[in-house]
Parts: C-alpha cells; structure tokens; sequence
C-alpha cells in the first residue's frame, strides 16, 4: 500500500500529505474553524438588540390589525349598499331638482322609506311598496335634527305613474326608473315638496322586528288600546316584543284606529322616540349583532365614511333637538272621482299655528329662513280643501314630549306581545 492510506472505517477520512499517514477524524468531534477577519481576527455572529425584536414584533402585530380592520371595513362597507333600489340621480335633466348650494358637511336632507314585501300583493318587479316615509332634514352643526311624516295614501296627481291608484306609496314600484327606481319616489318627493333629497334609506319592514329582537324587546308608550285581527295591545308604556312592535307600527284597523293612518303616523312616532333612546345607548356587541340585520334588510346610498360622520354627530342629539311632524291633510276626498281613499295634503292651510299649512310648514322647519317657498309653486296637486271636511294638522312636537307620557320612559314594565 501506498504512503497515501485510505481507512474505510465509520469516520471521516483525512488524507495525509505524501509521506505521511492518513488519520481519521471522528464526525461528531468535527469543529469549524471560527472564520477570520481582517487582520486574523475571529469574527462573531451579529446579535439583534432587544429594542429591534420589540419593533418587528410590532410591526408584525400592526400589519395583522391593518389586515383585519381593511377585511371589517370591506365587510361593512358590502352592508352599507344600494343593492336592487340603486343610487339618487342628483342631475337627470327630466327632474326639477332642487339646487344644491347650501354646505353637505352642515346638512343632510335623507329620506327613509319602509318597503311593504308582503307576499301575496302582486309588486310586480318585487320592489313593493312604501308602507312608511320619513323625511328627515339633519342639520350637524346646529345638531338638530326635523321629521316630515308622509301619510302613504297622500294623493300625488294622475301625471306620475302609480297604477291608478294616485298615491305615493306607488312611485318606487310604478315609476318608469328600473335602473335607479329610488328615483321614482326620491324625485318625486323633491318635485311635490320642493325639497331636496340627499340620500335614502330603504328598510324592508321586517327589519323593524330583527331589530327589537336583537334588542331583546323594546320599552314603547302605546298611547290607546289596540285590537285586530286577533292581536291586542293595552294602553300605556309596554314592553313590546318583534312580533307586538310590528303590529304596534303598522296597524291601522280596529279598535282605538278611527282615524286609520293619522292614528298609526302617531303609533309611529312613539315607536321612533323609544327606538332613539335605545340607540342612544349602544354596546359594541349590540353593533355586531344590528350587522347582520342591516345586510338582510337594508339599502342605502350612503357612503360608509359619510355614514360614521352622521352617527358620530348623532351621539350629541338630545330628546329636545328631534323634532316629528307630519303633512297636513284631510281624508274622504277623490279630486279624480274614482272612489280612491287617499289623504289630500293640505298646501294652504287655515291660518293658524294649528293648520298652518304644508308650505308654511316646510319653510318653518326644512328650509332655509331667507329661502321660502310659496303654496303655488309646490309640486302637489293645488286642491282646496272645502271647510266641511275635518283637516289633520301637522302636530308638531320634540320627542321630549313623546317621551313624558305617564312618567316617562323610566317606569318599569312588563314584556307584552301581540
């Protein structure tokens, strides 16, 4: 054998140099040699401060927040849509509406319409239509905020499509705007009143009764005995499940309702003030558990950064700074002869503050003082209404008052169903 010797035993074989003999190294007592800097010098591993962790760690929890907090606002921004109700047209040249030159970050004017999806009615499209209107005129830097009620039988004229019947409560699934069909009533409502319409929100009016029961009921003052079609309701402040809430709101037959509407437009208006102070006082799980709800049964037009800008204001809004009233009107009467049972809404009025008349109304409380708007330049039908026929006023009031009934909203109660 050569001077050059190879052993073939479990070790790592290190070949000598000619002359000498090859000598093994065992594997687990290999060690590498520490490299060299400059100069001959051992170099030694960097080591990262405890402030540097601290910062990755950081910045690896903020991107995991940026990640989740971008999926939630996508998730809620999905919610808050216009879905199958579309977006208001703020500039088709067929409509007369109404100049925007006042501040959008000082006032919203929002209309919020309850869709009727009952089966069985014959919608045509689906739409349905709007059992309840509320228009709304919220002024954030002066954090007031003013109701207009609309009777859903107010008479509109046989120019707008309506299926015969002349009421408004038709526009949105009549009207010729498929596309957009919130166009249908929100421009409508701008033409007839004069008034100009933002944004709205659509509420299927089941979404009245999740909401309650998300709630675990609601504390509501029902101001007269009610009886229909199997359901009861007794006087005085109740508490009032989904099921009680939604006959509560929507009946207008029976007993204590001989008024029909104008009682229920007065049921509503309790409703809302009870609704107010419970939203007043929102939990973060009440949020989640609403989200749900407003996916399912709401649209709006409203943006999500607009949407957290009114609710924020909101907060500050007192029980005296909500003002309800509703349009003036009379019933039993059909300018076109048809036997139709609509409300005719009262332009002129008497001359009283009690029926002061829809104009004077309106630019009491949703215009600007120095921007009047004269009864003969309104949109709705010039009807005179004859002295035989009893008119309706608009019964102003803050939701103060709504509250004071029978020791306010602090009595306790027990739960009541329909």
């Amino acid at each position: 054998m050569s001077n050059r010797q190879h052993s073939y035993n479990s070790g790592r074989i290190r070949r000598s140099g000619a002359g000498q003999a090859g000598s093994i190294m065992p594997e687990n007592t290999y060690k590498a040699a520490p490299s060299k800097g400059k100069g001959g010098s051992a170099v030694a591993k960097p080591r990262v401060s405890r402030g540097k962790k601290v910062l990755i760690i950081v910045i690896l929890i903020l991107v995991v927040l940026a990640g989740v907090l971008f999926f939630l606002y996508r998730y809620v921004d999905g919610i808050f849509e216009p879905g199958s109700f579309g977006s208001i047209t703020q500039n088709d040249p067929n409509k007369k509406y109404v100049p925007r030159d006042y501040n959008k970050s000082d006032v919203v004017h929002i209309l919020l319409v309850g869709i009727d999806n009952e089966e069985g009615r014959g919608y045509g499209e689906g739409l349905g239509l709007t059992d309840m209107l509320l228009y709304m005129r919220y002024d954030l830097k002066n954090n007031q905020l003013n109701m207009l009620q609309i009777p859903r039988d107010s008479y509109v004229g046989e120019n707008y499509a309506t299926g015969g019947t002349g009421k408004i409560n038709a526009l949105l699934n009549c009207g010729e705007d498929r596309e957009n069909p919130i166009n249908n009533i929100a421009g409508a409502i701008e033409e007839m009143f004069h008034l100009p319409v933002d944004h709205y929100i659509s509420m299927d009016m089941d979404a009245m009764k999740a909401i309650v029961d998300t709630f675990g009921g609601l504390k509501v003052y029902v101001p007269r005995d009610m009886s229909y079609g199997g359901s009861y309701l007794q006087q005085g402040w109740r508490w009032l499940d989904g099921d009680a809430a939604e006959f509560f709101v929507r009946n207008r037959n029976g007993t204590g309702f001989e008024r029909a509407d104008i009682d229920r437009l007065d049921n509503q208006r309790h409703f809302y003030s009870a609704l107010f102070r419970r939203l007043l006082n929102l939990t973060g799980p009440d949020i989640v558990n609403l989200l749900p709800v407003f996916e399912h049964y709401c649209n709006t037009d409203i943006g999500l950064t607009d949407i957290f800008d009114i609710a924020y204001s909101a907060l500050n809004l007192t029980p005296d700074r909500v003002l309800f009233c509703k349009a003036p009107g009379t019933t039993g009467m059909d300018p076109g002869n048809k036997g139709r049972s609509l409300y005719l809404i009262d332009l002129y009025g008497r001359g009283t503050d009690e029926d002061p008349g829809l104009a004077t109304l309106l630019n009491t409380y949703f215009r600007d003082a120095d921007r009047p708007v004269a009864a003969s330049a309104l949109g709705l039908p010039q009807v005179q209404i004859p002295s035989g026929y009893t008119l309706y006023p608009p019964n102003v009031q803050v939701m103060s008052e709504v509250q004071e009934p029978e020791g306010g909203a602090d009595v306790d109660v027990e739960p009541q169903a329909a």
